[in-house]
């Protein structure tokens, strides 16, 4: 008779207050090194992953290091409390939610350990489980090495969270999965006993050797239904690896254990059998040269049955992506110019493009690329992607093709369930046929991807998760599912593992017996059933329990916000739109979210910030949860998440409906009525007396008054405030040459008050390019910083008053265009303009939102049109210039690179930089200080240290951080492009910075 688990005391039955205060008492008292978070708040930051479902923990608890692994487990053996260790929570099967103590590895157990050679060359290095594979694969690279599996979340996925789910990825079909990389574990036990499996390990340690021993008596008796029911496929994740074990059993010598290694039998066991402490993982040679081709398909069918062609010319990947995907991803501005190239000559998309891509070792030909697929894929378009950004761009698309395409429209989501069915790669072409013809008979169609080359193939059909019938319906749909795996020699859990979802399915699969030895199995290593309980061995109800977020809200809670959302009062479905994808927690590439990085904390990630804004409406609406504030409050309003997020979860807005509603019920501090609402008036006064308080600011006397009354940093230097743009430009003749274009300017707060050269240097160089420059002398302002600080209305007056002011020179004038110069500001009259509900008509807002450019962007979109071409001294052979972005203006950062280059014919390069830290006023206030240095080093510290100059940044803040924390100078592009005018053309009437 097979051992059974105890039932563990369900949750509910407890008293969860005491428990939580024991655990927390207990674990300071055993020198417990990290955090215990037992608050409300912080459970729900937790109680989602990137699965549909939602279940509040016990509490939270974050290591400090991996010895409180071994606290945690034995304080949490005497309080009997059940246990689930997390990576970076982008778990799509449930595995990493549940009623139990959420260990969150990612924060600190990132260790590393160096690369170690064995004799036979072979190459393997120590890893911690909250190790992202992406930091491991940098880390790596100096050495011509990697790690083989690569998810297509390896910008944030950790190690550990791959170990426990057997991960793959793109090149598989050369690497296969994890458990085929990984040598040895440390994993530490439900009773705190920390055990290290590897080959042979059982011939060294009795407690190994006991544990293996009966792990064989499970096993061997099972051979021949092992044999028999479970797929012979390398993308296989269902249950327990019976079959590999079988099949070390069978390796090993006569009367030993010897070939033995459990480590692959916790590989996949998605935290059932203990925690990970480390890991050995074997490495693999990083290729010299990859070559990838996309092939685009009329259809679905013809790309299916051009994979085992394709396979005949040694591919290391071939990865499929559907119109759907492909759709999306041209919706977004960081994707739509890598789409762009799918596009045939009339303007149709793919319905299906396989990624194609191999490796070599040497840049010689022969092997992959356009000419070996000739006769392999029918009239199918072949589009090369060449090596380095592009490449990279474009796998970018396939790798955050699951985000884009799993938003939720109200309550209907493309459903996950039946999306990780994996067959032999030479069925797949009739299997996908089957599969959609099935869909059809139910009424429904999926969006489909694929690693294709291994056969495994996603598909989700979209179901209302509202409506009982729907859910009935995909409940048929997976058992369908199931008959046509079987049928299809396959498997219904290829790679995204068991979790709550396919549980079902995967007992229906491999029927009793083989689930009874599973249960066995989790006894040897868990005897009460207290890691991730009901995972692998209980078929839980794969609908239950569903996201709170697709529930409808009573409408008092679903109150109209101050700002304008997609829909009708829709701000708790822009809080409710996060899928928990991650893509916010990627430590390297793109902006978001820079306070993350830095702390590494779930609450200031986008997702994190998301969750605990969709909690505060469901509870109450009224949103004055100070735990809320505190986890808005380290947001920069960077915006990136807008953009970069697959969901384009705008958390800048949403911190602004925070402060918005905050404010129109108690009156803010002084720092925040000066910083925020008072800003542009005070900025206007300050330039005018500038005689008096430019000298003032830069003093130690004054930055001693603003730290003590305002609570800014000390070791700030304040702003120096100046002669305005606007005066200077008082009584100037404007040159006016016949029929030349007008262009009207915005004096924006920061080029007028502090920064005026800028201003002077801009019509300089719209002069040189044929445009007459006009300057609005009336007080304009944006909003940007009204709108930041949550001050909506006195935003909305300012925002009404310059929105006349601009519409009346733009048509007084016939202007083609308002120039911006500062990101910020540019971002705000496009995007903040046309949110907020203004007490004038939202035409002329639209109008002029609709007709302003950064300065780059206009001179770059009518290089071939310029009434003039303005001449630049050369710069050929010159050192590159260094660019770091706004935040505001990195979902188009390519146009700035691009002038460049055309107007100084020399090298430019744009820096790979986050945020600078800055971010307004947020880097002056004392209390972040710290952070703001943190982030600054991630984002520029190597590259600022460099020592190229020179240097051009857009944003004010920007400028400002580098110069105060890096002691470098950096340049606005007009001030630069200025510089480089040629004299012949320089003459201009514009006063000289």
């Amino acid at each position: 008779m097979l051992m059974r688990l105890p039932v563990l005391e369900q949750p509910a039955r407890r008293d969860l207050d005491r428990d939580r205060a024991r655990l927390a008492s207990e674990l300071a008292a055993a020198g417990f090194r990290g955090r215990v978070h037992v608050d409300a708040h912080h459970r729900a930051l937790y109680a989602t992953d990137a699965s549909i479902y939602e279940v509040e923990p016990l509490a939270v608890v974050v290591p400090g290091e991996v010895e409180d692994l071994d606290r945690l487990a034995r304080c949490c053996a005497d309080l009997r409390l059940p246990l689930i260790g997390r990576g970076a929570g982008t778990s799509l099967a449930g595995q990493t939610v549940g009623e139990a103590i959420i260990v969150d590895c990612s924060e600190r157990l990132d260790g590393c350990g160096p690369v170690e050679r064995a004799p036979d060359g072979r190459a393997t290095v120590w890893v911690g489980p909250g190790l992202v594979l992406d930091d491991l694969n940098r880390r790596l690279a100096g050495a011509g090495l990697a790690f083989g599996p690569n998810v297509s979340t390896a910008t944030h996925a950790t190690l550990g969270g791959m170990i426990m789910n057997c991960s793959a990825g793109t090149h598989s079909l050369l690497y296969g999965m994890t458990d085929e990389h990984l040598e040895a574990v440390d994993l530490v036990l439900a009773d705190g006993r920390t055990l290290r499996f590897e080959e042979g390990a059982s011939e060294r340690d009795s407690e190994v050797a006991a544990i293996t021993h009966r792990i064989a008596e499970i096993v061997l008796p099972l051979a021949e239904e092992i044999d028999a029911r479970y797929p012979k496929l390398r993308r296989n994740v269902a249950g327990y690896a019976l079959d590999d074990l079988l099949a070390q059993f069978r390796a090993s010598s006569p009367g030993t254990h010897d070939r033995v290694n459990l480590a692959r039998l916790v590989c996949g066991s998605e935290g059932t059998l203990g925690l990970l402490r480390g890991a050995r993982l074997a490495l693999v040679p990083r290729p010299s040269h990859r070559e990838l081709v996309l092939v685009c398909f009329d259809d679905m069918s013809a790309a299916m049955e051009a994979v085992v062609p394709i396979l005949s010319t040694a591919p290391a990947a071939i990865e499929l992506m559907d119109r759907t995907i492909i759709d999306a991803a041209a919706s977004q501005p960081l994707h739509a110019e890598s789409v762009g190239r799918l596009t045939d000559r009339e303007g149709s998309r793919p319905a299906a493009v396989l990624f194609v891509e191999w490796f070599r070792e040497d840049d010689a030909s022969g092997c992959g690329g356009p000419e070996s697929l000739a006769g392999l894929v029918g009239d199918a378009r072949l589009v090369p992607i060449e090596p380095g950004p592009a490449s990279a761009a474009m796998w970018s698309v396939r790798n955050t093709g699951l985000g884009l395409i799993s938003k939720a429209e109200g309550s209907v989501i493309p459903m996950p369930g039946v999306e990780d069915c994996a067959v032999p790669v030479d069925r797949l072409a009739g299997f996908q046929s089957s599969f959609d013809a099935m869909l059809r008979r139910h009424g429904r169609t999926a969006v489909y991807y694929a690693h294709a080359s291994v056969g495994l193939l996603h598909m989700r059909p979209r179901i209302d998760v509202a409506d009982p019938a729907d859910l009935a319906d995909f409940e048929a749909i997976g058992r369908e599912a199931l008959e046509l795996v079987r049928i299809h020699g396959g498997t219904i859990s290829g790679e995204h593992g068991d979790g709550r979802i396919r549980a079902r399915l995967v007992h229906e699969f491999y029927g009793p017996g083989l689930v009874e030895a599973f249960t066995a199995i989790k006894a040897v290593f868990d005897p009460e059933g207290r890691l991730n309980p009901g995972n692998k061995i209980v078929a839980r109800p794969p609908l239950e329990p569903l996201r709170t977020a697709w529930e409808p809200l009573p409408e008092a809670r679903s109150t109209r916000p101050a700002l304008a959302f997609d829909s009708e009062g829709a701000l708790a479905d822009a809080a409710r739109a996060c899928n928990g994808n991650g893509l916010c927690r990627r430590l390297e590439g793109g902006a978001m979210c820079p306070s993350y990085r830095a702390t590494r904390e779930e609450r200031h990630s986008t997702r994190g910030r998301a969750n605990a804004m969709a909690r505060a409406i469901r509870e109450g609406g009224d949103l004055e949860d100070e735990a809320l504030g505190e986890t808005l409050d380290l947001c920069l309003g960077c915006k990136a998440c807008r953009h970069e997020c697959p969901s384009n979860v705008d958390v800048t807005r949403l911190k602004t409906e925070y402060l918005a509603r905050r404010w129109s019920r108690r009156a803010a501090p002084l720092r925040e009525r000066l910083l925020g609402r008072s800003f542009f008036r005070l900025a206007r006064v300050a330039s005018r007396w500038h005689r008096v308080v430019g000298p003032l600011s830069g003093t130690s006397l004054a930055r001693r008054i603003t730290a003590s009354v305002l609570g800014l940093d000390p070791e700030r230097t304040l702003p120096r405030f100046v002669r305005s743009l606007q005066s200077r430009l008082e009584g100037r003749a404007v040159p006016v040459e016949d029929g030349a274009p007008v262009v009207v300017m915005m004096p924006d707060c920061f080029t007028n008050t502090m920064e005026p050269e800028i201003g002077l240097a801009a019509i300089r160089v719209l002069e040189a390019f044929g445009y007459r420059v006009v300057v609005p002398a009336d007080p304009v302002c944006c909003g940007r910083v009204a709108v930041s600080g949550g001050f909506l209305p006195e935003a909305e007056r300012l925002i009404g008053t310059t929105v006349e002011s601009l519409r009346r020179h733009v048509d007084s004038t016939g202007a083609v265009a308002v120039i911006a110069l500062e990101p910020s500001c540019a971002s705000a009259m496009r995007e903040e303009w046309l949110e907020l509900p203004l007490s004038r008509p939202g035409d002329d807002a639209t109008f002029l939102a609709g007709r302003t450019r950064l300065l780059e962007e206009f001179l770059l979109e009518r290089w071939d049109t310029h009434p003039k071409r303005a001449r630049f001294a050369s710069r050929a052979g010159a050192e590159p210039i260094l660019v770091h972005q706004h935040c505001h203006q990195k979902a188009a950062s390519r146009t700035l690179r691009e002038l460049l280059e055309r107007c100084l014919d020399g090298p430019v390069t744009l820096l790979d930089s986050g945020c600078c830290g800055m971010a307004g006023a947020f880097g002056y206030r004392r209390e972040n200080a710290g952070l703001s240095r943190r982030i600054a080093e991630q984002s520029l510290g190597e590259a600022l240290r460099s020592g190229h100059e020179p240097l051009v940044a857009p944003g004010t803040s920007c400028r400002q951080q580098v110069s105060g924390l890096f002691g470098r100078t950096a340049v606005h592009p007009a001030l630069h492009l200025a510089s480089a005018l040629e004299e012949s053309l320089s003459g201009s009437s514009a006063p000289r910075p």
